[in-house]
């Protein structure tokens, strides 16, 4: 109930900064799914190195905090434009 109170009570330009860093995190969280996916099929053998070494893991890792911080830069690009930090 907490959560509904604290969503109603945000300026709209706050949910649209949101919305926009939460749909960059989405596109760019699948696309590294699919391109995990293409991965695996494409180089079976590196792949199998990989995921015998700990590597693979490393590597989904390191690319996911990419993709958060890129979606935490471009909302709080998007939160600078729409002007909410001086509110």
């Amino acid at each position: 109930m907490t959560n509904l109170m604290l969503l109603a009570a945000t300026a709209t330009n706050t949910k649209i900064a949101v919305g926009i860093g939460l749909v960059v995190f989405v596109l760019l969280f699948f696309k590294l799914i699919v391109g995990f996916i293409k991965f695996c099929f494409r180089h079976p053998f590196l792949f199998f190195i990989l995921l015998i070494c700990g590597g693979l893991g490393f590597l989904f890792n390191f690319l996911f905090a990419g993709i958060l911080i890129l979606a935490v830069i471009i909302g709080g690009i998007a939160f600078m434009l729409l002007n909410e930090f001086n509110a």
